[in-house]
């Protein structure tokens, strides 16, 4: 089943319903994390985000229900609560009310069902999300996975321009199967990047131990795609999982982050002092999670995820390249180097090509909500204010922009500090392997720059 995309992959937007808005957290804040290796990488992200300050699961002071109102506060509205998983809007009304309450997007079942003092993960508000109370009985403690048409559907409603509609799945509903650890909650598609990026969070937050501050211990928790690992702990855990993983990186890649989720993360971070840095850096779960490590977030691949190949040329399931080519592979784009404009080195590397002429051009929008149209023997991703960043020959089936004497992407590209753009090869195909055209494409590329 094809599911697709709502939103072109995350562009910036500025400002924020609460507080400050920070496009990739505040300066200064991921300078000592190292991109290099997805060890370094995770060893130095965790460190950033690790020992954060509780808050009380409820209290006379200050507690998660008042972090939550803001955190989850509707864009169009100071006064009610956007929910999660119904998009529905209820007026603000603090704890023990009739409408919504906290979903444990990690239900605390799986590794800390026990709130006291020394339990973080419990009142982690980077986890909780404000949800209609039957939507979150609903789903009760399922695991996140794909599910079908043959699922029970939970509807959304037309709120902050997203939801709406039922009847065909997956449509703008959620939908679930069975109960329990070996249950299916299909999260809808405007809020299924939200929970995956949660879930990411906790496993990188949560790696055993002790808190740094206060020596309580903590839980390792661990994502997974072994759903027999998936079970209820009887008390507070040293070890918990929950998944589905693949499902989540899918999940990740077809909801990008949007205006609600950063105010989210922005106003957690106000309370909490640590952030989800999959928030402010989508990149970094490819490459925690799918060993993808550079810059930018690859997406619009031709293994019938997105649109269809133009003639039975997809690759295999999982394979994030753009359609098969006359070779029988793919033509795969990723970038190495730091996305910055004032210190830009980034590359952009094509792969799986043959020895043929290859452009390499930027666009500021995305085709077809990333999921791209058919264009030649592959799909089309990049769409919006196109420039050509310039033409490259293919030598043992791959190229680079730059290379020596050419300007960085950015000067090229002409990029402002702050924005996204995407980035795609066209190579020349010159044998008729499909259509009558001889040209195909790579997947597309999304990069935020950061100033």
């Amino acid at each position: 089943m094809r599911i697709s995309s709502t939103a072109a992959l995350w562009t910036l937007i500025a400002g924020s319903a609460v507080g400050t808005a920070w496009a990739q957290g505040p300066a200064g804040y991921y300078n000592t994390v190292n991109t290099s290796s997805t060890t370094t990488l995770r060893s130095s992200l965790h460190a950033v985000i690790d020992d954060h300050t509780k808050i009380p699961y409820t209290a006379t002071a200050t507690d998660t229900w008042n972090v939550l109102e803001l955190a989850c506060q509707d864009p169009s509205n100071s006064n009610r609560i956007l929910d999660v998983y119904s998009n529905s809007v209820f007026a603000k009304a603090g704890g023990g009310n009739a409408n919504y309450d906290r979903e444990h997007t990690w239900p605390n079942s799986y590794g800390f069902p026990q709130d006291d003092a020394d339990n973080y993960p419990y009142t982690d508000c980077h986890m909780l999300w404000l949800c209609r109370i039957e939507y979150n009985s609903a789903r009760g403690n399922m695991p996140y996975r794909t599910c079908s048409a043959s699922c029970q559907e939970y509807t959304t409603s037309v709120n902050n321009g997203q939801g709406g509609g039922s009847g065909a799945y997956i449509g703008n509903s959620n939908w679930a199967s069975g109960a329990g650890p070996t249950g299916t909650w299909e999260t809808w598609i405007g809020r299924r990047g939200d929970v995956a990026r949660a879930m990411f969070y906790a496993d990188l937050r949560y790696e055993g131990g002790s808190h740094g501050g206060t020596g309580s211990a903590e839980p390792d928790l661990r994502l997974t795609d072994n759903a027999a690992l998936i079970a209820t702990t009887g008390g507070n855990a040293s070890v918990a999982y929950m998944g589905l993983l693949s499902v989540l990186l899918e999940w990740h890649i077809q909801d990008p982050v949007d205006a609600f989720e950063r105010n989210h993360n922005d106003v957690v971070y106000q309370y909490q002092g640590n952030r989800n840095p999959f928030v402010d850096h989508p990149e970094w779960a490819l490459c925690l999670y799918a060993g993808e490590c550079g810059a930018g977030t690859p997406y619009c691949f031709g293994d019938g995820t997105g649109a269809t190949c133009p003639c039975s040329n997809s690759v295999a399931a999982g394979v994030r390249t753009g359609c098969r080519n006359s070779l029988g592979v793919g033509a795969s784009l990723r970038a190495t180097g730091v996305a910055q404009v004032t210190a830009d080195s980034v590359t952009l590397v094509g792969t799986g090509m043959p020895n043929s002429a290859a452009l390499y051009f930027q666009g500021s929008a995305v085709d077809a909500l990333g999921d791209g149209v058919v264009f030649g023997d592959g799909l089309r991703c990049v769409a919006g204010s196109v420039v050509r960043l310039g033409t490259k020959f293919n030598t043992a089936g791959g190229s680079q922009w730059p290379a020596a004497g050419d300007p960085s992407v950015s000067v090229r590209g002409v990029v402002p500090a702050g924005a996204t753009r995407n980035y795609q090869v066209w190579y020349r195909n010159s044998g008729v392997f499909c259509t009558a055209s001889t040209f195909n494409l790579s997947n597309g590329l999304s990069v935020t720059w950061a100033p």
